[in-house]
């Protein structure tokens, strides 16, 4: 449904889910089957935005100036877009009010970006070098496009949001020496909203981990465990037993309100997986994968398993005090890389494996 509706709705965050569920699905999965099946679908998708995107300008941009800069003509800032959809303290009503006149090219070019560029990737490996050619190139315009818009010199984004640079940072959008300064000031703008999140569908499932990743996983674990509306737990203290469209789905009186059944707000097990428990892909179909848990927020034991193609991967680790210990299960066919909380490597091959640090 998500891959289909946004043809006709025109809505970035969502259509990017043409090309990036069949190459999730081969990433987790290693059979290109999914790829040669879905490859015409995601082709037309990026194609349909390459073209929405050249086909006029944002009137904020022609206010601007009439004549267009060089650069945007691979911004996407025209058509309909749902945009980042339901941030805190947005209702539906003023989500959709919003997002008939917001300028939508800071969310469209990065998911055109990224859309282009893992439609290259599938075209490499079904053998279709010309295309993966011409769409790696669609991914770098329309990169240095949004970059030339919305990047800084001092690492900076505008608008400054923690959407803006949770995305800009987790799709690659960011060169290596702006990086740390960008991460930096995303762990600003979650202090200043008081450890909440700012987020709404299309970011939050990076917003955790993007700060895990960047040195900052105290305010991770802050942000996740932050009582009060905006928050996950706010859901669990009103009673939730399912994830909520809008972060404030029931007010505190008891009072419903949009879905109460969504999935966005829940893609935070995305992050207890891959950071908590440490669990990460590395080649297509966990071939090679990587076990690198970040302790943090007064945790101290965590346990996940996954069914791979090749079987059963498990992880556990326990902390006591300072001192951990893991154990780590390789199925055979598989190969996989430890990343201990000390900074520790170890490579494993199929087997069971303790470790301690």
């Amino acid at each position: 449904f998500p891959a289909i509706w946004p043809l006709t709705e025109g809505s970035a965050g969502w259509g990017d889910a043409a090309v990036h569920v069949p190459w999730s699905l081969y990433r987790a999965r290693g059979d290109a089957t999914v790829l040669s099946e879905q490859y015409d679908s995601a082709l037309r998708w990026v194609d349909f935005a390459v073209a929405t995107a050249a086909s006029g300008r944002h009137p904020s941009r022609i206010e601007r100036s009439p004549e267009p800069a060089a650069h945007e003509q691979h911004l996407w800032d025209t058509g309909w877009h749902y945009g980042e959809w339901l941030e805190p303290g947005e209702d539906v009503d003023a989500a959709i009010a919003k997002a008939s006149v917001a300028d939508p090219a800071s969310v469209a070019t990065a998911y055109l970006s990224r859309s282009s560029d893992q439609l290259a990737q599938m075209a490499r490996i079904l053998g279709r070098a010309e295309d993966a050619e011409h769409y790696s190139g669609i991914s770098a315009r329309s990169a240095d496009a949004w970059r030339t818009e919305f990047l800084h010199a001092d690492g900076s984004m505008t608008p400054p949001t923690q959407a803006i640079y949770a995305r800009a940072l987790h799709f690659g959008l960011v060169p290596d020496h702006l990086r740390s300064p960008a991460a930096d000031r995303l762990a600003e703008l979650v202090a200043d909203a008081g450890n909440h999140p700012g987020t709404g569908f299309l970011t939050t499932p990076y917003l955790l981990g993007v700060l895990a990743s960047h040195g900052h996983v105290d305010v991770a674990y802050d942000l996740l465990f932050t009582e009060g509306e905006p928050g996950w737990l706010v859901m669990l203290e009103r009673g939730a037993t399912t994830v909520w469209e809008e972060w404030g789905g029931v007010d505190s009186d008891g009072r419903p309100h949009a879905s109460l059944n969504h999935f966005s707000k829940g893609t935070v097990i995305g992050f207890l997986h891959e950071y908590v428990a440490g669990l990460q892909i590395v080649e297509p179909g966990y071939r090679r994968f990587r076990v690198a848990p970040v302790p943090g927020g007064g945790i101290t034991w965590a346990r996940v398993h996954h069914d791979s193609p090749f079987g059963r991967i498990e992880v556990s680790w326990t902390l006591r005090g300072t001192d951990g210990s893991i154990h780590t299960s390789v199925p055979v066919g598989t190969t996989a890389e430890m990343v201990l909380p000390d900074g520790s490597r170890h490579e494993l091959e199929a087997g069971t494996h303790d470790r301690s640090w």
